[in-house]
Formats: C-alpha cells, sequence, structure tokens
C-alpha cells in the first residue's frame, strides 16, 4: 500500500510511473465505441501500466480467493472450461468433456500441448494435484474450497490427458464454478514449494508470468513467449500482444485517475463516479461490465436485535430512497438492483426488483406492528418503555476498500432511514477490526459492503444456508430456515434447466420476502482506458479483466 501524504501522491506516483513506462495509451475493453476499431492493426511489445485499487500479500487466488486475487490470477492462469456469451460453457484447457445421467462423474480430456512457464506439462494429473490441493483444508482455499470440497469425492487418472471426477451429490454448477479464474490452473512443481512461496510467485499457463511481486506495492508480469492456450473468447492465438504489466496498487481512486489523465497508466480500476461526465473531454474510455453473483448490499444480522425481527427489516428496507441515494452518491452511474441476485446471473427472476420500493408509509406501518409505536425527541421511533431503534453501521475506514462514494452513499441511506424514525449509527473501522467481524460472525448488527461475485444461483446457498453458517463462514446474516434449505439443495441438484429454475425463482422469493439484506448497486468491474492501449476485456465468467489481447498503439 501508499501509505504517503494526499498531497504528494499524485507527484511520487507519476515519476515512478514515467520511469516504467515505455509506452502509455488507452483501449477499450470490448464495448461500444471501441477506439481499436480505428487504431489501425494491433502490435507487439510495450508495457501496460494498470492501477488496482488493493490487492492481498498473495496473489494465488487458490488460496483464499478474494476478488483481487483473481483479476490478477487472470492473467497467469488458465482455466478448464470457458464460459462465453449467454453462459454457454465452452472447451478451453479441456478440451472435451462427458457427464454421466446421475451428475456424479466428469470425463474431462485435456490438451496435450500445454506447458506451465516452468516448462512442466499441464496434464490430467496436473488438474487432479489442482483438485486435491483446493479440498485441502489446510490450504485456505475458502472460495474454490467452498464452491468444490462439499461435493468432491476423487478423482483418476484414467490416461495422461484424461480425468475423472467423481462427485458425493449432484453439482449443477460445477462447470460454472470450474470457469471462473479462481480456479486458474497452476503447476504442481511451483505449489509444491509451499504456500509462501507460491503466494509471491504462482506459476500458471497462462499469457503472462510472474516475475517481481512486492505485496500490496505493485506485481510485474512478463509476456508468456509460449503461450499456445487462448480461451474461444480471443481475437489472436499465439503469445500477448504485450510485452509487459505492471500492476501497481494505488489506494486512492483520485491519484488513479490523475495517473491516466497525465499518461502515466494506461488502466486503472474503480475510477472516480465523478469522473465519468469528463472522460470523454480527457480521452478516456470507460468500460463497465456488471459481475453475476449477489449485489453489493448491507447485511443484516438476523440473530440479534432488532434485526432478529423481519418486519423491522422490512421497515428498514422501505425506508431507505435507494434509487435516489445511488443517484446522489455515484451519479447515475450505477444502477439499483433489488432481488437477491445481480441480473445476467443464471436463473435471475426480474420479478423481485420492484419490491421494497422507497415507501415510508409502509416502513411506519411495519415498525408500529413490531412495537415502535413511540417517537422521542429526536425523531427516532421506541417502544413504549422506550428503547429506541437504533442500528450500528460498521465499514472499513480505508478509502481502499469504502471509497468516498461509498461513504457518501451511506450517509444519505442514515438521512433516509431517519426520516422514517430509524437511527443509523455508522462506524469506521480499521480493516483488521472490520475483517474480524466478518470472520468472527459476531459482534454486529450489520455489515456494509458484502457482495459475492459468481456464474450461478448457487450464491443463495453460499450466503443463506445452514450449510453455509455452519461450515463455510459465508452466512453472515446468520440466517437459517430448512424451507430455504431444501429449495437450495434441490435446485443445486437438479440437472435439467427448466425446473432448476423453478426452484430457484422459489429460492428468490423467499429470500427477498424475508428482507435478508439492504440491496444496493451490481458489483461492476469498472474499468477507465486512456487513448492508446486496445483490446481490453473482461470475462463473461465472472468479469476480470483479460489483458491478453490488449495492445497499445505507441
Amino acid at each position: 500500500m501508499l501509505h504517503v501524504p494526499t498531497a504528494v501522491r499524485v507527484g511520487t506516483l507519476l515519476a515512478a510511473a514515467a520511469a516504467v513506462l515505455t509506452a502509455c495509451g488507452s483501449g477499450n475493453a470490448g464495448s461500444s465505441g471501441d477506439p481499436a476499431a480505428s487504431a489501425g492493426k494491433p502490435v507487439y511489445g510495450g508495457t501496460l501500466v494498470y492501477l488496482e485499487d488493493r490487492q492481498e500479500t498473495c496473489i494465488d487466488p487458490q488460496i483464499g480467493g478474494d476478488i483481487p486475487q483473481a483479476m490478477i490470477g487472470q492473467q497467469y492462469t488458465d482455466d478448464i472450461v470457458y464460459e462465453g456469451k449467454g453462459g454457454q460453457i465452452e472447451p478451453w484447457l479441456a478440451k472435451s468433456w462427458t457427464v454421466s445421467p446421475n451428475g456424479l462423474t466428469y470425463t474431462f480430456t485435456f490438451r496435450d500441448n500445454v506447458k506451465f512457464t516452468d516448462g512442466t506439462p499441464l496434464n490430467a494429473a496436473a488438474v487432479q494435484a489442482n483438485f486435491t490441493r483446493v479440498v485441502n483444508p489446510k490450504t485456505g482455499s475458502s472460495t474454490d474450497g467452498g464452491y468444490i470440497a462439499p461435493f468432491y469425492k476423487n478423482s483418476k487418472v484414467l490416461s495422461p490427458y484424461v480425468l475423472q471426477v467423481n462427485l458425493k451429490t449432484p453439482d449443477s454448477s460445477f462447470l460454472d464454478v470450474l470457469a471462473q479464474g479462481y480456479f486458474g490452473i497452476e503447476s504442481p512443481k511451483g505449489f509444491a514449494r509451499g504456500i509462501s512461496k507460491n503466494c509471491l510467485y504462482p506459476v500458471g499457463s497462462g499469457p503472462f508470468e510472474v516475475v517481481k511481486d512486492i505485496p500490496n506495492q505493485e506485481v510485474i508480469l512478463d509476456r508468456n513467449p509460449n503461450f499456445n492456450s487462448p480461451p474461444p473468447g480471443s481475437t489472436h492465438t499465439g503469445p500477448a500482444y504485450l510485452k509487459q504489466i505492471i500492476w501497481k496498487i494505488v489506494p486512492d481512486e483520485s491519484v488513479r485517475w490523475a495517473a491516466l489523465t497525465e499518461n502515466q497508466a494506461n488502466v486503472i480500476y474503480y475510477p472516480p463516479a465523478q469522473d465519468y461526465a469528463s472522460a470523454k473531454a480527457d480521452h478516456v474510455t470507460l468500460f463497465d461490465k456488471e459481475r453475476p453473483g449477489s449485489p453489493n448490499s448491507i447485511l443484516f444480522n438476523t440473530s440479534v436485535a432488532p434485526l432478529n425481527n423481519v418486519l423491522v427489516r422490512r421497515a428498514v428496507l422501505y425506508a431507505s430512497n435507494e434509487r435516489a441515494n445511488l443517484k446522489s452518491a455515484y451519479f447515475g452511474t450505477y444502477p439499483y438492483v433489488g432481488g437477491p441476485l445481480v441480473p445476467g446471473t443464471p436463473d435471475y427472476d426480474p420479478a423481485f426488483q420492484n419490491v421494497y420500493n422507497y415507501d415510508p408509509a409502509k416502513a411506519k406501518q411495519l415498525l408500529e406492528q413490531a412495537g415502535y409505536t413511540k417517537v422521542n425527541s429526536q425523531g427516532y421511533r421506541t417502544t413504549k418503555t422506550g428503547q429506541v431503534l437504533s442500528i450500528s453501521l460498521p465499514y472499513d475506514s480505508d478509502p481502499g476498500q469504502t471509497p468516498p462514494e461509498d461513504l457518501t452513499l451511506y450517509q444519505d441511506i442514515q438521512a433516509s432511514e431517519k426520516a422514517s424514525g430509524i437511527e443509523i449509527k455508522l462506524d469506521p473501522v480499521s480493516t483488521t477490526a472490520f475483517d474480524n467481524l466478518w470472520e468472527s460472525g459476531k459482534g454486529y448488527q450489520t455489515l456494509a459492503g458484502g457482495y459475492w461475485i459468481t456464474n450461478t444461483p448457487d450464491v443463495l446457498r453460499t450466503l443463506y444456508s445452514t450449510q453455509a453458517l455452519k461450515y463455510y463462514g459465508t452466512n453472515s446474516d446468520r440466517y437459517s430456515n430448512p424451507t430455504l434449505d431444501k429449495l437450495l439443495a434441490e435446485g443445486l441438484a437438479e440437472q435439467n434447466p427448466a425446473k432448476r429454475k423453478v426452484l430457484y425463482d422459489e429460492a428468490q422469493a423467499f429470500v427477498s420476502s424475508q428482507a435478508l439484506i439492504m440491496n444496493l448497486y451490481p458489483a461492476e468491474e469498472r474499468l477507465a482506458i486512456n487513448a492508446d492501449t486496445h483490446g481490453v476485456s473482461a470475462d463473461y465468467a465472472v468479469g476480470l479483466p483479460d489483458f491478453y489481447d490488449t495492445w497499445i498503439s505507441k
């Protein structure tokens, strides 16, 4: 991280970036108005400077599994299968596969000409080693392990390039999960060095390889000259166009924007919403891609008062005008998501988008039903005995985790709720303290910044099932209901798409009725690209940036 005074951050960053920048530019991410369309023929060479808001100390997405790890992992690993437009699963490292009628056995046939950047072959035994690794609790693979370990039984190498994977129970999301960058295939020789070494220098078969890693500062990736396994969605074959990527960590969004507009960075992540209006004048291309899964939200701890009362939870939702709040905080750059799933997630049902439209009269009615029948001198609702309806909202005080727009949103929500007599106490805490709240599952009424990015409706099980509450640590709502558990288990096991959609529609209806979260906006892959960089894209599975097809025109 760059912990330096704000006044010197821009100058320091620009000077440092200028020293390493061989060519800067902008491009597009496969969006409309692609500047690459008129930029000419792609060329090889050049260094792309990419500015990220945060990074993990471990850049191996199989360890942990946070989104920044997957974003960088996308550059140096390949996946077993590819998710194309519309959710179609296509061959990638696996050139074909079969699934048994009962959904318990997957047999993959892999390409026989792919090598990791350490020179070892990517074969069935290597893929088997990756499965063994992520299901081992000692690995600490919270994302991959959470997706795969509950269902994985064992695997068998049938021949050098054929692997049979056997599941304990059917998992209709299995191929979707394998298409995510969290499970990019890594070299067994590489991870045999141990977690600490592999966290710094993981080895994949992708278009780039990690050659330098200073945790929370920068990662340097060089072109893999032997790359021959591009995914189906690529626009070229062979090695990447770029010679190098410098992946720098710059928490302050205003500093990232300044570097971009001063031509000291090619691409930045999460540009400031207030600068969207000036992008065209600054010759910047904006690329927004919704990530599937659950929306960015405020989570409700349903195990503690007053949010253990569904009437109060519903009242909180009706009391806050999220469409107006989002427009105020993000200048209209984010849409409101009203249901449990983000549009674009498989089996998303739009029927729940407007369930909790702003309705202060409805909020008042629900609060009175819940026993908050009085109003004190400060305008807050109380019980007959004087107990104030007060809810604490902790959030990460690090601006890299909670940018100014998010804080404005929380303040707007606070004002909306006060108008209906609900006190929201904003509570900034350190990153460590905030992470402890998430991990412990204790000591909070709500949590800000909740979302889960995945390309399957099984995200509902990940977030709201009793299974997740007891075993995964991902059910921060502390919610448990056997009816919902049954729906989610049946949806996951169902192999028929039409029948599966009916089950997930019922599950969305149930989650929505229980008002388990305050829905806000979709998590998005948001990039700003300046004028000489072209061919930036994001994968369809979970919206990770992809620089394989990227090139710099000068």
